[in-house]
């Protein structure tokens, strides 16, 4: 009897773990592509993976390992999300997943410009809920580094016009 109730809270974990995927608003950034030429790129603090992930995956900039070559160089910033309430994944629960529920982080980006001693900050507010669906156990579409670039290269493109 416990090896079931044990296999049953197992399953459960592993469905309610798997069952996300991320949507870019607006919609318009979901199929974005950088047009602009890149300009090459010296990261000063490569520390920070996931928020140089993000950067890669946005393809603003050609990210160079020798700052000499560079045109300009980048100060990368801790990604910083504020949460949103987890309510709605009582509705969720209830419907034992058939209910899609979005959760609407805030997340802001932020990343300094260095350029010819001028310093640029950008801080760029991303809009990425996460959607939990039992469905979305069988997209791959999971890669929140991915869709954070998408974001903010749409974000930048707005705000650099």
């Amino acid at each position: 009897m416990k090896k079931t109730h044990l296999l049953l809270v197992v399953l459960l974990a592993t469905l309610c773990s798997s069952c996300y995927s991320y949507k870019i608003y607006p919609k318009q950034y979901r199929k974005l592509e950088n047009k602009q030429p890149k300009r090459s790129a010296y990261i000063e603090n490569d520390t920070l993976k996931k928020e140089l992930k993000i950067l890669a995956y946005s393809e603003l900039f050609e990210i160079v390992s020798d700052s000499t070559t560079a045109d300009l160089k980048i100060k990368l910033y801790p990604l910083e999300k504020s949460l949103v309430c987890g309510q709605p994944l009582t509705a969720s629960m209830l419907t034992i997943g058939q209910l899609p529920v979005y959760l609407k982080d805030q997340y802001t980006y932020r990343f300094d410009e260095k350029e010819n001693g001028k310093v640029t900050e950008r801080k760029l507010e991303l809009k990425i809920a996460q959607r939990v669906w039992f469905w979305d156990m069988f997209t791959f579409d999971k890669n929140f580094e991915k869709k954070s670039g998408k974001a903010v290269l749409g974000e930048y493109q707005t705000v650099v016009k």
